[in-house]
């Protein structure tokens, strides 16, 4: 049979006698790109254009985008392709029906696409125009997702379809020649300034000759652990008899300070040692600045002849989003099996971008999908971190010292443990599947608090389940004998709220759920263990590893070696700081922000000005109920003029850094 010939590339595809342009492959891509790469992305770059101005210059985020528009081209040929097979299926079994169903086939998912990003957009400006925090709830975007389909359902039953779809066709074709003239000047921004690839890195330094080798350093960051949840100090309760055993031989401390309440200036905090108002990496999408990122913990212990290695299963906790990856041999992440951060880990093949960030927001209609695929199902599971931290290990051998970063999700939410340790404090029947779930670092009423209750319970029982798969972690590395000679170091990056009508983390609050968390050190060949009280920042930590390490002090850290308390001697106090920053822009001075310092048994919340302070007694009142505030103000004078002379600080730093 003789196939009809192919238009000419430019002239205008053929129509079939209703009208409709045919679907040949060439039109099909077309179509979708111009709906793609002028309706969808536009979109999603406009959802994000204040926070990308944020942590960016103009320049750079040009660059960005212009390395993501030619991207369209490739769901836009899926689509495509899709289409046409089935144009070429119903030509042999309907006919008459080819050429509408093919550009349905199409359109729908492209509609789809837009339609959400359209939505998502006019979400976002009524909660910033209105100054509400309220959240769209799984069962609210999985009942739109059924409204749009019956929508599309009864338009093709009225019969409209045909006409509806011929329209689409035309006006989307007709923006062919605008949609090739934003790729090629996307692509020839690309050429003139591409952007740094996930393999550039600095050379491994050799073994340091003359001193005995350093030890292994292995740091476990256990996300979302709050102290008094994991109750890793003493002989109390606990969730977690692993870390309890551990901490039994090492040294624990108890009153040990995130350094803001989300894990972007948290991690951020332990590999400079500088706080979120210097590194800046104060959203959740920042990089830390360029100033900070190196030399940082991992460019210096390889300094040493360290072997550096981050594995984690959490992006936001990982070398590639803060901008360190150069400093470390691998930055693993760890499989998941969410759909939506596919196409988000694999934009960090380009580490120095804003790609990433920009893929989470394009495929956030794939959250509506995630939560009901995994039903009872957590997509995160701390073996595989744990896992693969093992194989990596036994991998890299015993030549070099090694430097171990391992990071596991949960008890981050979803609150769903696994079966070995769900129902063991809230029974059958509640909070059984994500859906149930309540949103996330979100607010909630009064009369919710019991519901929020028994959120806890089901993050205590996944915080009982991460304590099972660390002692299994940890009987491995005590058989292979690594465990002995390792300085073993078990914390965690933030903690997690279920009061003060505030569930998860992140927002404005710094209270003790949020920034109090546990820490366990255990030096090599440690068996007597320790309690310390004394307040301790993030900050103390890289110089501490340092130290130990035997490798440079960081210039720019702002903490202290707490060396010296692990072996015994006094930890004299020094105030501690923590702050949540999100509306912070790293290009203006200081000003939006609420600030937490705690000097001994003190701890002070303020905004400097915006509102009132407050003042609590930490160890007399842990929930801090009582304002000490308005007896005290003489104290609360001190301390707030003890955070603006820091902040001026920061501000001084920040200023000279930015001189040419």
């Amino acid at each position: 049979m003789t196939r009809p010939a192919q238009p000419p590339a430019g002239a205008t595809p053929p129509r079939d006698d209703a009208g409709l342009t045919e679907p040949t492959l060439r039109a099909l891509f077309f179509c979708a790109l111009a709906a793609l790469a002028l309706l969808w992305l536009p979109l999603t770059v406009l959802q994000l254009i204040d926070g990308l101005l944020f942590l960016q210059r103009p320049a750079a985020i040009g660059r960005d985008l212009a390395l993501l528009w030619p991207m369209v081209a490739v769901p836009a040929a899926v689509l495509a392709l899709l289409a046409w097979l089935v144009r070429l299926l119903l030509t042999r079994i309907a006919p008459p029906w080819r050429d509408l169903v093919s550009w349905t086939v199409l359109l729908v998912p492209v509609l789809w696409m837009c339609a959400w990003q359209s939505a998502r957009t006019v979400w976002l400006w009524i909660r910033v125009t209105s100054g509400t925090s309220f959240v769209i709830s799984a069962e609210l975007r999985m009942a739109i997702v059924v409204v749009m389909v019956l929508i599309l359902v009864g338009v093709w039953q009225g019969g409209r379809a045909a006409r509806i779809v011929h329209w689409l066709v035309d006006h989307l074709l007709a923006l062919r020649t605008p949609t090739l003239v934003v790729l090629g000047v996307s692509l020839l921004v690309t050429l003139v300034s591409p952007p740094e690839l996930l393999g550039s890195r600095r050379s491994a330094a050799g073994p340091v000759h003359g001193q005995p080798p350093p030890p292994d350093i292995l740091l476990i960051t256990v996300d979302t652990l709050a102290a008094e949840d994991a109750g890793a100090c003493g002989d109390g309760p606990t969730l977690m008899p692993n870390l309890r055993r551990l901490a039994s031989t090492s040294t624990c401390f108890t009153r040990f300070y995130a350094s803001s309440n989300f894990t972007t200036p948290t991690t951020s905090t332990m590999e400079t040692g500088a706080l979120p108002w210097s590194h800046l990496a104060v959203q959740p999408d920042a990089k830390i600045v360029p100033a900070l990122r190196s030399p940082a913990l991992a460019d210096l212990l390889r300094g040493q002849g360290y072997r550096t290695y981050s594995v984690t299963d959490n992006l936001l906790a990982s070398p590639r989003h803060r901008g360190t990856h150069r400093g470390y041999d691998d930055a693993d992440l760890v499989h998941t099996t969410l759909l939506g951060n596919v196409v988000r880990e694999a934009m960090t093949t380009f580490p120095d971008t804003s790609l990433p960030q920009l893929a989470a927001a394009a495929w956030s209609f794939m959250s509506a999908f995630d939560v009901y695929l995994h039903g009872d199902h957590n997509p995160y599971e701390s073996e595989r971190t744990f896992d693969a931290s093992l194989e990596l290990l036994q991998r890299v051998g015993t030549q070099q010292p090694v430097f171990l970063w391992a990071q596991t999700l949960p008890p981050h939410s979803p609150y769903l443990p696994p079966r070995r340790t769900k129902y063991k404090l809230l029974p059958p029947g509640e909070l059984e599947r994500w859906k149930d779930m309540l949103p996330d670092n979100s607010v909630y009423a009064d009369a919710t608090q019991i519901l929020v209750d028994k959120h806890r319970l089901r993050y205590r029982e996944s915080i009982m389940a991460v304590d099972m798969a660390l002692g299994e972690f940890l009987a491995a590395l005590e058989r292979s004998g690594r465990l002995e000679r390792a300085l073993l170091i078990v914390t965690s990056d933030h903690g997690e709220s279920f009061e003060r009508r505030f569930i998860g983390h992140a927002g404005p609050l710094l209270h003790e759920a949020l920034i109090r968390v546990p820490l366990v050190v255990k030096m090599p060949g440690q068996t007597q263990g320790s309690i310390i009280d004394t307040p301790l920042s993030q900050a103390d930590l890289t110089p501490t590893l340092l130290d130990i390490a035997r490798a440079p002090a960081l210039a720019t850290a702002e903490g202290r070696s707490i060396k010296a308390s692990l072996a015994g001697a006094p930890l004299d106090a020094a105030p501690v700081f923590s702050m949540a920053l999100e509306h912070q822009s790293r290009f203006a001075p200081l000003r939006e922000g609420r600030f937490a310092v705690i000097d001994g048994p003190l701890k002070l919340l303020t905004t400097l000005g915006r509102e009132a302070p407050e003042l609590y007694d930490v160890l007399a009142d842990p929930k801090e109920l009582t304002n000490l505030a308005p007896r005290q103000p003489d104290t609360v004078a001190r301390l707030e003029s003890l955070i603006r002379v820091r902040v001026a600080q920061a501000e001084q730093a920040r200023r000279a850094r930015s001189t040419p």
